[in-house]
């Protein structure tokens, strides 16, 4: 059953529970891109092969990050409930930084998607 839902996955490593992860979205007919850190200053929508966007001129010379991250476009509110209830339903670590494509957010690189994730990630677990 193929959807036009599509994500953007980051740093996430060779072992069992990403193949779990890309079993379940293979199986759901989600497309899922990898994002090389030669990508990350790319506009999301040009990752995700929108209309109109163009890849970024700029060389990426040490902009990074190692922590998982996941975008999702075109999810429909049960597709994305489904996929977040799955890693709990199975038993796997959560991803702490994921976002959907917003019109605003379609614009921005990795890097910023990134910096702004974990922004609000750091605000909402304070103590």
């Amino acid at each position: 059953m193929k959807t036009d839902a599509q994500i953007l996955m980051y740093n996430f490593k060779e072992d069992e529970r990403t193949r779990q992860i890309s079993r379940y979205l293979n199986i759901a007919g989600i497309s899922c891109k990898t994002v090389p850190v030669t990508d990350y200053l790319h506009p999301l929508g040009y990752l995700f092969g929108l209309t109109g966007f163009s890849p970024s001129p700029q060389f990426n010379l040490g902009g990074n990050f190692s922590d998982e991250m996941l975008v999702m476009h075109n999810f429909s509110q049960e597709q994305q409930t489904d996929f977040l209830g799955f890693f709990h339903r199975n038993g796997l670590a959560p991803v702490d930084l994921k976002a959907v494509l917003t019109p605003v957010t379609q614009h921005w690189s990795s890097l910023k998607l990134h910096g702004e994730l974990s922004k609000e990630h750091t605000l909402m677990h304070k103590k």
